[in-house]
């Protein structure tokens, strides 16, 4: 059978098995009706024909027994809810065999009919539970068993009926190669717009806001395509709580509010495990037994609510309970939701006397903060003792589109996710602490560290004024000093590629409205690193332009030779920051061409691999031109190993830089030392 059609098969039925599950616990606990009887049979008739279609015959053999087994419900308009058990089993049986896991078709079926009996009092030998399905269980880990009394998974009232719409699928990467186009079309349009500069034709000008706007609305449609609701992951997590609650022997009702927000699907991919975690804890470690909590004068079945919230440029989804909440002794450690998530997430903290295959209230949360960290989000943590939790993700609505707000430090464009920015605050609130200096943030003090210090830049004179981010990450605040705000720009984040690809600091770069790349600086980078220069001695502020000049006022200026547009203006920026004057070729033969009409060039940096004229050829006609013999040059290139660095040295290289372990201090220190020698 064709690969395609299989999963396009196993999306659908995915989806179908989804509804089944939520009808069926809706029926258990009385919210079903008629038409909810006639959607469950609907259901297993499609799963039953299309099964047959694409050559899955174990699955329409289940499937079909279903269909029986409903088929005098839907006549009746009732389904008994002794049923309900048996069906999720079977749901839990076909989810399997989807995914690989053996179907054998006739005991699954003899226990249905088994069961059926018994809901009509016919009597009949006992009957196990039916075909297991370990796949279908790996959110919980648990065999499912029939309920306890009281026990019930609620949804928020099912919304109206919605007309059908149609859907295409598509596979991801061509989602994602749409959105990079879009992306660059928008890139190009604004870099179009301003080297076309001030003094334009206002029709032109007109025309070009108009074709700039019609490209971002397509980024937006682009960006739509690839995020999805949350929804869209929330299917197995009222059957996960029941689960969990049974073999607990707790009551529990799961409500769900919010779940249309919209996240990136790279994320929700990663997202449904860190909540299934935080509602397995929630049940076993917040939700008391019922007569636990009828002793202390709340309802015997507990409550758990998951919500979404948009917030900003992104969502913030929390998991919360009516449960015993954190031991007092450990809320009173803890003076904020960030502190007291610190505290349950280090590794190895359990909350629970004793431990089993739910651990304790702590254990695991460790994996649950460093991933959602990995995603870009962070966790919070918010307990009253004796009436509950909330555990919350904030996470970003994407990963592949940014919000940014660009900085200035140092002669350097930087771009910082708007999701980490809190606020932005004036110098003149800066604070002493004996050899530090922080902000103080409505009596708080943060500490206050600058932005070229943490990216190590060149040395360079902070600013007594002007503004300071307020940024968070990894549950801390850190005040970051920069020389000026250039304003904000949605971006598609690049990959940096082989030159800063081993350099800590950034998530990606992306092209600015100029043409000009800027770096997209890594928030946690930035607190991790703030908390390593707490612990050192500050080091002296020097001008701007001091490792950039040659003794005087005059700038030095460098030629960067390098066929990739991104190498030539990384390291252009980072020149320039450092108070180098830059001019740039594509290849060695433009190369010598920029040096005819550019005579005072002091220093070269290129590449290897190049084409029309590669490094080495440059290097050897510039050795043999007197002109140019005498011209420092350093080689920066991916081609690092023992053969190229001597023929490097051969053809008359200054100094020789390997990009997969290029340090930006490192690459100044040497252009410093060759252009003032």
């Amino acid at each position: 059978m064709d690969d395609r059609l299989l999963a396009i098969f196993r999306a659908e039925a995915g989806e179908r098995l989804d509804q089944m599950v939520q009808t069926l616990l809706a029926v258990e606990v009385g919210d079903g009706d008629a038409e909810s009887v006639r959607e469950l049979f609907r259901h297993a008739h499609s799963l039953k024909g299309t099964a047959g279609m694409v050559g899955l015959q174990s699955i329409g053999t289940v499937a079909g027994a279903v269909e029986d087994l409903l088929s005098e419900a839907r006549a009746t308009g009732d389904l008994d809810a002794a049923l309900v058990g048996p069906l999720l089993e079977v749901t839990d049986a076909i989810r399997g065999a989807m995914d690989g896991a053996p179907l054998e078709p006739e005991p699954v079926v003899e226990r249905l009919r088994a069961a059926e009996a018994r809901a009509r009092g016919e009597g009949g030998d006992d009957a196990g539970p039916a075909g297991s399905a370990p796949d279908a269980q790996r959110t919980t880990e648990i065999v499912p068993i029939a309920p306890p009394a009281g026990t019930s998974v609620a949804t928020s009232p099912p919304p109206p009926a919605r007309r059908r719409t149609r859907t295409l699928r598509v596979a991801a990467e061509r989602v994602d190669e749409l959105l990079d186009v879009a992306g660059q079309a928008v890139v190009g349009m604004r870099r179009f717009e301003h080297l076309a500069g001030p003094d334009i034709d206002e029709r032109v000008r007109d025309e070009l806001q108009t074709g700039e706007g019609l490209m971002i609305t397509l980024q937006e449609a682009a960006l739509r395509l690839r995020t999805l609701p949350l929804s869209s992951i929330v299917g197995p997590f009222p059957r996960a709580v029941r689960d969990i609650a049974m073999q607990e022997g707790k009551e529990a009702e799961l409500e769900l509010v919010g779940v249309d927000a919209q996240l990136d699907r790279v994320i929700l991919d990663g997202l449904s495990d860190l909540i299934v975690h935080l509602l397995r804890n929630a049940v076993s470690h917040g939700i008391e037994p019922p007569d636990e909590r009828e002793a202390a004068g709340k309802a015997r079945q507990g409550r758990i609510v998951l919500s979404a919230d948009t917030s900003g440029s992104g969502v913030v989804i929390g998991v919360g309970d009516d449960g015993r909440g954190v031991a007092r002794e450990l809320c009173e450690r803890a003076s904020t939701p960030a502190e007291l998530a610190d505290l349950l997430s280090a590794p190895g903290f359990s909350t629970a006397d004793h431990v089993g295959d739910l651990s304790g209230r702590g254990v695991g949360l460790d994996a649950v903060r460093r991933d959602a960290e990995a995603l870009g989000g962070t966790l919070l943590v918010e307990s009253a003792p004796g009436r509950g939790s909330e555990f919350t993700l904030r996470m970003p609505t994407t990963l592949a589109v940014l919000g940014l707000l660009l900085v200035e430090r140092a002669g350097q464009v930087f771009g910082l996710p708007l999701v980490v920015l809190e606020e932005v605050v004036e110098a003149e609130c800066i604070v002493s602490l004996g050899d530090r200096v922080a902000v103080e943030l409505r009596g708080e003090a943060v500490q206050l560290v600058d932005l070229a210090d943490l990216l190590s830049m060149p040395p360079a004179t902070a600013p007594a004024t002007g503004p300071v981010l307020i940024v968070s990450a990894l549950n801390r605040r850190v005040a970051v000093r920069i020389d000026r705000l250039v304003g904000e720009q949605e971006a598609v984040v690049k990959p940096l590629g082989a030159v800063l690809a081993n350099v800590p600091g950034y998530l990606g770069a992306t092209v600015l409205d100029d043409g000009s790349i800027g770096l997209i600086v890594d928030a946690r980078h930035v607190v991790r690193a703030a908390s390593a220069l707490a612990a050192t001695a500050p080091r002296p502020a020097l001008t701007a332009a001091a490792g950039g000049t040659s003794g005087g006022d005059v700038e030095a200026t460098v030629l960067v030779v390098d066929d990739q547009h991104t190498v030539r203006e990384l390291q252009r920026t980072i020149l320039t920051g450092a108070g180098y004057f830059v001019v740039t070729a594509r290849d060695g033969r433009e190369a010598l061409d920029v040096l005819d009409r550019e005579p005072d060039v002091r220093l070269v940096l290129t590449d290897i691999e190049m084409p029309v004229l590669d490094g080495f050829g440059l290097l050897l006609q510039l050795r043999d031109d007197p002109r140019w013999s005498a011209l420092p040059v350093v080689v920066v290139s991916s081609r690092g190993d023992e053969a190229d660095r001597r023929r490097g040295a051969e053809a008359g290289a200054d100094a020789y830089v390997d990009k997969s372990e290029f340090d930006q201090r490192t690459l100044l220190e040497i252009v410093e030392r060759l252009v003032i020698r």
